[in-house]
């Protein structure tokens, strides 16, 4: 049994959330988004890309890493503000949640997700909202387990392909994460 800890993200930890991002996204979205999208995503661009993200003043979010100690980290959490999804009342938003595909069905996704919840609550957000794939079964079926109501659904462009994301609500009072 390996022991997960979820804590913020710092600098050191960059090279592994950049690895968790793109195969994640590789594993998860071919044959969804653009085959060259997937080849073009790089390990340097997307570390440089959180480095320059984490180093901005002006962020607004919040970047969790899971890390296992004889493995590194194995997933990671980003949140904040919504970003203007047209549910006004979903104060809160989950941007991205992601864990290698060798650590998905182990506890890593719900441990950040709880995480993600403390973090909103504490900055005074009583709803939370993710954006999620419509093509993508598996990340769905997580949120609607752990209880995301089904809120709507929008068109996103991603390398001239058109995809359909849905967004799933939370009420963060609940307290069952």
């Amino acid at each position: 049994m390996h022991v997960v800890e979820v804590r913020p993200a710092r600098p050191e930890d960059l090279p592994g959330v950049a690895r968790v991002q793109v195969d994640t996204w590789r594993a998860t979205y071919r044959g969804v988004v653009p085959e060259a999208f997937l080849e073009a995503m790089s390990y340097e661009e997307r570390e440089t890309r959180w480095a320059r993200t984490l180093a901005d003043p002006g962020w607004p979010g919040r970047l969790l890493v899971a890390e296992v100690e004889e493995v590194g980290v194995v997933g990671f959490a980003a949140l904040g503000p919504d970003r203007n999804s047209g549910f006004p009342s979903y104060t809160g938003e989950l941007w991205a949640l992601y864990v290698l595909p060798a650590w998905q069905g182990q506890g890593v996704g719900r441990a950040l997700f709880a995480e993600t919840v403390r973090t909103l609550l504490a900055q005074g957000h009583g709803r939370m909202l993710v954006w999620v794939l419509k093509e993508n079964p598996r990340g769905r079926g997580f949120y609607e387990r752990l209880g995301g109501v089904l809120l709507g659904e929008r068109e996103l462009e991603l390398s001239g392909s058109r995809l359909l994301a849905v967004a799933y609500g939370f009420d963060l009072g609940e307290g069952r994460w």
